[in-house]
């Protein structure tokens, strides 16, 4: 496994993380049991990962990791997560810091741990951002001075902000206060490499990359319909042969299939601390910490496929 710094935090992070998040939502959607859990976590521990990413909104996930961690006895393992200020607004208003501070206990005890090396605010978009600062960023703060927090960032609301319009923001009013931004950037979300990532590594803020490789890149269906979409737009050539009949021109050499290749392409930018992967399958677990192994395409591939996709966004 290879390792980045997290910023300029100083932290080494593991290129590849888990996330309990995303279709799988730690082997739920599989009907994985506890010992099932514990055996995916010690098998990504195995393989060199020390940063797992949770939230309170993931249903169980969190009290999950807590057992499986406590199972594996890892002490050199980060954990990261979330709390969402969607559940407590009243007619537009945020709910009150105490909500926050009232989740990162509960996150304490359902995760066994005494403090929180990322706590995030889950899913800030354009509407709630500035408020959202002016009423937590003193009670992040305030975690971070007491030992419950040793981090503090946000993931942004992909489907809401494909252009990551929030990260920008952040970075541009508030590059001091975030240690950490979770945002989406792969084959075809590549606009946060204009704007986005060149900041965050100016201001020293660690990103954390998730779903690079999900419906759109692996699904030939919904991949059509993306480029269908593109198309009406008129902004990408979406008539050229690397694109028109799919991606599968990327698999040689050491890319075993557009998984891998996508995974590459995610970790590839200096900016991305490192790259979110969940899965509820081991198999696939260590396929995918393979394609870390090398975390680059061949140039004339990276070559191409910013040339042709430089500007894209897709939500998903």
């Amino acid at each position: 496994m290879q390792y980045r710094k997290l910023g300029d935090t100083g932290i080494d992070v593991s290129l590849m993380s888990y996330g309990t998040g995303g279709p799988s939502r730690f082997g739920a959607s599989a009907g994985l049991a506890g010992k099932e859990r514990v055996r995916l976590v010690a098998k990504a521990v195995d393989l060199g990962v020390n940063l797992f990413d949770t939230a309170a909104g993931y249903g169980d996930s969190e009290a999950w990791l807590g057992d499986a961690l406590d199972a594996v006895k890892s002490s050199d393992v980060m954990v990261a997560t979330k709390w969402s200020w969607r559940g407590g607004t009243v007619d537009g208003v945020l709910p009150p810091a105490e909500e926050l501070l009232l989740s990162v206990e509960r996150s304490l005890r359902r995760l066994r741990r005494d403090r929180i090396d990322i706590m995030q605010i889950h899913g800030l978009n354009q509407q709630v951002y500035e408020d959202a600062v002016d009423r937590y960023a003193d009670t992040l703060q305030e975690l971070k001075r007491t030992g419950k927090a040793v981090l503090i960032g946000f993931s942004e609301m992909m489907t809401e902000d494909p252009r990551h319009t929030v990260p920008l923001k952040a970075l541009t009013r508030h590059g001091d206060l975030w240690d950490t931004i979770m945002l989406k950037y792969g084959i075809l979300n590549q606009c946060a490499a204009q704007s986005v990532l060149p900041l965050a590594i100016e201001h020293g803020v660690g990103i954390l990359n998730m779903a690079p490789v999900r419906y759109t890149l692996t699904q030939d269906e919904e991949f059509k319909r993306l480029i269908e979409a593109w198309g009406a737009d008129g902004e990408i050539d979406v008539g050229h042969p690397k694109l028109k009949d799919g991606l599968s021109w990327l698999v040689e050499g050491d890319v075993d299939s557009v998984v891998s290749a996508g995974y590459k392409f995610a970790a590839a930018h200096p900016a991305i601390s490192t790259v979110i992967c969940g899965t509820s399958n081991i198999a696939h677990l260590v396929q995918n910490g393979m394609a870390f192994d090398s975390p680059r395409l061949p140039d004339e591939h990276m070559v191409i496929l910013r040339d042709l996709l430089a500007d894209s966004a897709s939500p998903r």
